[in-house]
């Protein structure tokens, strides 16, 4: 007769332990699928309590104070198990050998076995000169090898077909300066890497990877294979143990060693899977931050298309329009292109007419006459012309100075008239279509990211209606272990306290465990594989964002410059054309006033016009009084101006020589310059020692003293000169003068004219295209694509990667600690189902044996 187990502690306490694995274990099953959701509400809660508008007065404590707290641990929790994931896939990479040199190596391989797959297409050479593959140089010239005797036939025969090169891909290597033969990638016996080397290296990876997913696979195969073997043993044979518990019984400590064995390994599937939710959350985690940082990225990009596409259309609607402007202000500018040499060869041609004049006209002064009387060779009065030496050296210093200061800004004036013409009005048609077509591509790309974007929000709609859902199926073989563990511990609550029916649950708990197993070996290679391979392809993304020519080619080089915070301009060819704006136009800041001053010369002619028959009555006592006028600010004593000169008016045209030097500067100039040191000594103010007061003519007042003296000695040097001049020669003066000064004031009407014109040009360009074109180029910044790129390298490789590798490892975990699980099922069912222990009866014994676990 079968017998009870008593109720004594012992039984009520294994009951109660395997109620609350249990509980804990549907606990765990339960609440995953809305955790996150509910620390995310809790938090906001708190956020919105937090900073609700609470008067100061009060002391009110916001309430789920402690759920806000725990969301932040979970958060925290979270990120200490993404860096437990990524230390085991490290660890996972170093067991497979996988450095910086694996992996260039592996790219390097990868794209040679890509290139095999379309080798037919990839080793063709030469293609027609109007193939957008064609490989030509930036004047659009194909681009050639240097032909020599070594040159191939066929090559030869090529270019002079008029084919080109094809660009450089996997399998042609570019072409260099002095390149006798073209080199191929991986083709050549100097090839870096070859075809059989790159097969190798492939095999390598791929063997790598494998060797972590072959335990799963083989351990779920035996499983399967054990299951089928027990059974059949089991239930067809009596083998195993046999189908009956043996007629003696079980000791108690028989018959709970499985049990407590199960419910070790049942609390590490627990622990396994409560860790697994960390992940799982990650994973999730993962997606969300994936469709933030895409979306955002779409509209960063949808918004900088479009603050590059409004300038662009500003420009290609202003470009007609400057051009009519441009052409209009420059209308009449082309004596500019004879620059300053028409203006210094009147001035010259003057200075060769009035050099070395004699009165009467031709006649030669005899050099033994006194110079008192200017005899002539003949007899007669000749008079040089002494004005007229010292106007021709003027004029050949007026010319000398315009070269050296207006040539300059008139060559300035000439280069921006090119430039504009060159850069701006014969290419404005290519500008506009060309700027056209960037328009139109903006335009198209505004539509497709935003489409893109709608498409990106409604698959984040998506998931977040099936988020939970999603979370279940990650957490399915941890929630189906939770299962056959719920099931096992109804069979063994059953069988602890009687002798009940439902503790042949065990059969179908540990029958269930062996396909578990099954499966979630097989599972857990596929996801450990899953996060190998992810891993693998987030290193060589890495090594890819330094360089996306790599693994996308040419096409790339718009998002290297993205990621190298580069301009865009010359990646989309665009600053040939706007050249203009970016610098091609240099328009120059000159002073016409100081460039081409001519004031010595209007005054010159003034007084040359002024000059009438009565004026060569000459004045003597005038002439002394002038002299000794001047004389009084040469020669003062004040404790700041101490001057020493004195003038004669035998010198007045050279008055160098009075105080024993020599100049090449007019009278004037010297004088200008001798006491330009001595003006702020000398700047009349008596009261404070400060020399003679003095008060200008020509010049604003107060002004220098330098000044000052010109004025007063200009007057002497006009007197010396009228002096030395006769009256019948001032009418041919004056005329050649007259016109000498109408031609440089007409030069100088023009140039200013047209430094005005060019101003307006200048003004309208800043305002408009040059503007515009500003704003364009500093909007072809696109460092927001590469910020965007690392948010969701970070939120795949720092994240989900690692979390998908540690769901794999924790499934085949959960795998390794059902083997145990399952046995003690298998030996528990027939003990717990056997009766109480007793001591064995010779009437027991039994020819046939029965032998049990």
């Amino acid at each position: 007769m079968a017998q009870r187990f008593p109720s004594g502690i012992s039984r009520q306490v294994l009951v109660a332990s395997l109620l609350v694995v249990f509980l804990a274990t549907a606990s765990a099953a339960d609440q995953p699928l809305d955790l996150s959701s509910i620390l995310r509400d809790l938090s906001q809660n708190s956020y919105l309590l937090n900073n609700a508008m609470i008067p100061s007065t009060t002391n009110v404590q916001p309430p789920y104070r402690r759920l806000d707290e725990l969301a932040i641990e979970a958060e925290r929790a979270a990120v200490r198990a993404s860096g437990v994931g990524a230390y085991f896939s490290n660890t996972i990479k170093q067991i497979r050998g996988a450095t910086d040199e694996f992996y260039h190596n592996l790219i390097t391989a990868l794209k040679i076995t890509l290139c095999e797959h379309g080798l037919g297409k990839n080793s063709v050479r030469f293609v027609a000169s109007t193939d957008d593959i064609a490989y030509k140089t930036d004047n659009g010239d194909c681009v050639q090898l240097t032909v020599s005797s070594s040159t191939d036939d066929n090559v030869k025969e090529a270019y002079n077909s008029g084919l080109c090169e094809v660009q450089p891909n996997c399998y042609w290597a570019p072409i260099e300066d002095g390149d006798t033969n073209r080199g191929r990638v991986y083709a050549d016996p100097n090839s870096p890497m070859r075809k059989n080397t790159a097969t190798a290296k492939v095999k390598e990876w791929a063997a790598g990877a494998i060797g972590f997913v072959i335990p799963g696979i083989v351990l779920g195969v035996l499983s399967l294979l054990t299951m089928n073997f027990f059974l059949i043993c089991r239930c067809c044979c009596n083998r195993c143990g046999g189908r009956y518990p043996r007629k003696q019984g079980y000791t108690r400590m028989q018959k709970l060693l499985p049990v407590f064995v199960f419910l070790i390994f049942a609390i590490g599937v627990f622990v396994v899977s409560t860790a697994a939710l960390l992940y799982r959350n990650s994973i999730l985690g993962s997606v969300d931050d994936i469709f933030n940082a895409t979306s955002g990225a779409l509209e960063n990009g949808s918004d900088w298309v479009v603050s590059i596409r409004n300038p662009l259309r500003n420009v290609r609607d202003m470009v007609d329009t400057s051009v009519v402007l441009v052409i209009k202000e420059l209308n009449g500018s082309e004596f500019i292109e004879d620059g300053v040499h028409a203006l210094i060869g009147k001035l010259r041609e003057f200075g060769e007419n009035s050099a070395n004049r004699t009165l009467p006209d031709g006649c030669t002064v005899d050099a033994d006459q006194s110079k008192e009387t200017y005899t002539g060779t003949n007899g007669n009065i000749c008079l040089p012309c002494d004005v007229c030496t010292t106007i021709s050296t003027e004029i050949d210093k007026a010319s000398d100075e315009i070269e050296a200061k207006a040539e300059p800004s008139v060559q300035q004036l000439i280069t921006v008239r090119a430039q504009i013409n060159h850069k701006l009005v014969s290419v404005a048609d290519a500008v506009r279509d060309a700027v056209n077509s960037k328009v139109q591509t903006a335009n198209d790309l505004i539509a497709t990211l935003g489409h893109t974007h709608y498409k990106v929000s409604n698959y984040d709609d998506t998931f977040q209606s099936f988020r939970d859902q999603f979370g279940f199926v990650i957490m399915n073989l941890f929630y189906l272990a939770g299962g056959v563990i719920a099931l096992s511990i109804v069979g063994i609550v059953s069988g602890l306290t009687s002798e009940n029916p439902l503790s042949n649950t065990m059969h179908v708990a540990y029958f269930f465990g062996f396909i578990m197993l099954f499966v979630i070996f097989v599972t857990s290679s596929v996801v450990l594989a899953l996060g190998i391979v992810l891993g693998d392809a987030c290193e060589m993304a890495f090594i890819f964002s330094s360089n996306w020519t790599v693994p996308l080619g040419n096409s790339a080089r718009a998002v290297d410059a993205c990621f190298q915070n580069e301009s865009l301009l010359d990646v989309f060819n665009l600053s040939s054309q706007l050249a203009f704006a970016r610098g091609g136009i240099k328009f120059p800041t000159i002073e016409v006033g100081s460039t081409l001053d001519l004031s010595a010369l209007d005054n010159f002619s003034a007084m040359i016009n002024a000059t009438a028959e009565t004026a060569f009555a000459f004045n003597e006592t005038r002439f002394d009084e002038i002299v000794q006028f001047i004389n009084t600010y040469a020669t003062q004593d004040a404790v700041h101006c101490k001057l020493s000169d004195k003038y004669t008016k035998e010198n007045a045209l050279e008055p160098w020589l009075d105080n024993n030097e020599s100049s090449t500067y007019t009278p004037v100039g010297y004088i200008i310059k001798r006491y330009k040191p001595r003006s702020e000594g000398c700047a009349g103010i008596p009261d404070r020692n400060y020399g003679k007061p003095f008060v200008c003519t020509n010049h604003k007042n107060p002004c220098a003293f330098s000044a000052f003296m010109g004025e007063q000695f200009r007057v002497l040097v006009d007197m010396a000169t009228i002096k030395n001049s006769v009256y019948d020669f001032v009418t041919q003066l004056q005329q050649n003068v007259t016109d000498v000064v109408d031609f440089s004031h007409e030069f100088k009407t023009n140039v200013t004219n047209l430094m005005g014109r060019i101003e307006t040009i200048k003004n309208n360009l800043e305002s408009s295209l040059i503007k515009y074109v500003d704003d364009f180029e500093k909007a072809m910044y696109c460092t927001f694509i590469a910020d965007g790129f690392f948010t969701m390298y970070g939120a795949i490789c720092g994240s989900m990667v690692p979390s998908i590798t540690m769901i794999g490892i924790m499934q085949l975990a959960v795998g390794i600690f059902f083997i145990p699980m399952n046995i003690c099922l298998i030996i528990g069912v027939k003990r717990l189902k056997a009766r109480r222990f007793r001591p064995i009866l010779v009437s027991d014994i039994k020819v046939e044996r029965e032998w049990t676990y």
